[in-house]
């Protein structure tokens, strides 16, 4: 789906700035040829192959290549990313139902994935009732962004880069937060940081599998596992952000 968003902006003639740059930055210890063989052999388009040595880690790697998304199925690098300010999260080795290339669809929670945890803060220390009376006061206050929200404003840049018409990138929000204020104030801090979604789905704590299947998205992040084990038992790529009090 990354090439065939690559493919598309190289008939747009914006391929040199704007393109998915993917970069491999294999384990300390693994073998670079034979790497470099299955990505051929798999019609894979990676840029650069980078290596992790004893003089230069992985930090100094993403320090260097400064991505916007760091993906591992290494939690503990994955934490790493995090904690180096960089937006991250874990992969699970599945089977997973194959969507569509023709679209290329990334689905975001919202509380410490695209917000910060401030709000999760609040439900842990005082509870639902306590969560709802805070985001009913703080409706018009926009929350701060979240460790992946870098990730999501490159994704709505090359959104624009191909306007309303044919655009072949969806993104989705797909909370558990409610439709009255705790909605409403996730929506407002998309609006006052100009973040158009295109679908946002509020579930009011329902379980996310359902939706998730019905959407089928390449892959969806979330800060919590119980909600990654939903997408993965409904055959959907979850990623694990390590971030927020949730991960504490």
């Amino acid at each position: 789906a990354l090439t065939m968003v690559n493919q598309s902006l190289t008939e747009l003639d914006q391929a040199t700035e704007k393109r998915f740059v993917i970069v491999l930055i294999p384990s300390d210890g693994q073998d670079i040829d034979h790497l470099n063989k299955n990505i051929k052999k798999y019609g894979l388009k990676i840029d650069p192959v980078c290596e992790i040595t004893g003089e230069k880690t992985l930090l100094d790697q993403l320090n260097e290549i400064k991505p916007v998304l760091y993906l591992s199925t290494n939690p503990q690098n994955v934490r790493k990313a995090i904690i180096a300010g960089y937006g991250a999260a874990t992969m699970f080795q599945r089977d997973y139902h194959e969507p569509s290339d023709e679209v290329l669809r990334v689905a975001f929670d919202g509380d410490g994935v695209l917000f910060s945890d401030e709000s999760e803060r609040v439900y842990k220390e005082k509870g639902l009732k306590g969560f709802n009376d805070n985001e009913r006061d703080r409706e018009d206050e926009p929350l701060k962004q979240g460790p992946l929200s870098e990730f999501f404003r490159a994704l709505i840049h090359l959104q624009e880069t191909f306007g309303q018409q044919n655009c072949p990138i969806r993104t989705y929000l797909v909370t558990s937060r409610g439709t009255t204020s705790p909605g409403l104030r996730a929506l407002k801090t998309l609006q006052n940081d100009n973040l158009e979604i295109n679908e946002a789905f509020f579930l009011c704590g329902a379980h996310k599998g359902p939706v998730l299947k019905a959407i089928k998205p390449h892959i969806f992040f979330d800060d919590q596992i119980p909600h990654i084990d939903g997408a993965l038992q409904n055959g959907v790529i979850g990623a694990h952000v390590p971030y927020g009090v949730r991960n504490e």
